[in-house]
């Protein structure tokens, strides 16, 4: 792995790129869009739709997502891309639950650098927090730590960036998480609880998180978590190699330091006011700098210099979230709860503010929306025509 930059690792919707030339995707469509690493879920996801006849092409077309960056191990995609991906291989396999079972479809032994990383860790805890410190490596949205209450632990995953938030991402990396503590351990661990911050999808997907999880899923939660036996953070791994995590460290954190500057610190703000708003801390330009390990005033200087504040960034964060939670089925007392808000009455007027209907309206408008989606030709039906 290289680590090369971004700008070196965008591909032209669609398009074959000449002989020599670096391949590289759209410029994404949204402000400071995160991206995710191509490695192991966009290679399986692009495989399967490949193996079902559809075209490279038509991959592109739908998701933004050229085929030919499977080829590069530093290969990056925008999230919106990512999200897309998913939801059209779900509608081609006719496949809904494909996020939890995707890591079962992973060509042998192949594994992102960061989880070779943490099979060579010591124990589990030391696996989570060697996660956590080299999330960007994964994707740049990513929030992955442990907590721990009495007896119990809790192995969370959040999308910093409530604009692509999904039940793809959450059900893949609990599912994924849950399956390389097994294999690292050489353990059958049990899960207690295994909760979700989306609604329920409901279909036959029950028995599916039954199995991915051993525990009916809980939905409309405030993580996406699994809770256990906090004893098992100490298991030790049977994978654990000192030698190896040691050069393997060492590479990534050569990897972050060329991901890091390419980071806007608008982004970045963003995501830390996600990571406060998740832990129920202040959401203040002191806290922020904190987590960013900056001094405020640097924090300060650099937005300016990119035409942001941090006061537009933290309601624009608000405004988003408050659509992405009620579009996922959490209710306004929820909504309020993750956000910040003192009582669910001051998001409503927020919501009136920034939407200018309530967020009773929006929800049902969505609903309804997504009702007529439903009744639409699929995506499946029409590339399968087509191709």
């Amino acid at each position: 792995m290289t680590g090369k930059p971004r700008s070196e690792a965008l591909q032209q919707t669609g398009a074959a790129p000449a002989p020599g030339s670096p391949r590289t995707l759209p410029a994404p469509a949204l402000l400071n869009e995160p991206y995710a690493t191509a490695h192991d879920a966009v290679f399986t996801l692009v495989r399967l739709l490949l193996n079902r006849g559809i075209r490279a092409e038509q991959i592109a077309q739908h998701t933004g997502i050229s085929p030919s960056l499977l080829d590069d191990p530093d290969g990056r995609v925008p999230l919106s891309g990512f999200n897309a991906l998913w939801a059209l291989t779900a509608q081609v396999l006719e496949h809904p639950g494909i996020a939890l079972d995707l890591h079962e479809r992973y060509p042998d032994n192949r594994m992102h650098f960061v989880a070779h990383l943490g099979m060579r860790c010591a124990t589990m805890r030391e696996a989570i927090e060697q996660w956590g410190k080299y999330a960007l490596l994964v994707s740049e949205s990513d929030s992955v730590r442990y907590e721990t209450h009495g007896r119990t632990a809790s192995f969370i995953y959040q999308c910093l960036d409530p604009r692509f938030a999904s039940r793809w991402f959450a059900e893949h990396y609990l599912a994924l998480a849950l399956f390389y503590a097994r294999m690292f351990t050489g353990e059958p661990l049990r899960i207690e609880r295994a909760t979700f911050m989306h609604a329920d999808p409901g279909g036959s997907l029950a028995a599916e998180y039954q199995r991915s999880f051993g525990v009916p899923p809980e939905f409309g939660a405030a993580q996406n978590a699994l809770i256990f036996d906090a004893a098992l953070l100490d298991l030790p791994f049977r994978t654990a190699d000192p030698y190896l995590r040691h050069f393997l460290v060492t590479q990534a954190d050569e990897l972050m330091a060329r991901l890091e500057p390419e980071a806007r610190m608008a982004s970045r703000v963003v995501q830390a006011l996600n990571l406060l708003l998740s832990k129920g801390q202040p959401l203040t330009l002191d806290e922020v700098a904190a987590t960013l390990k900056l001094p405020v005033r640097r924090v300060r200087l650099l937005l300016e210099s990119e035409g942001e504040t941090f006061r537009e960034l933290l309601n624009t964060v608000r405004r988003e979230a408050a659509a992405h939670y009620l579009k996922q089925g959490l209710t306004v007392s929820q909504t309020a709860y993750l956000l910040g808000f003192s009582e669910p009455s001051a998001l409503q007027h927020a919501f009136k503010r920034w939407y200018k209907r309530s967020a009773g309206q929006f929800q049902s408008e969505h609903a309804q929306l997504a009702a007529e989606d439903g009744r639409k030709v699929s995506v499946f039906g029409k590339l399968r025509h087509s191709s």
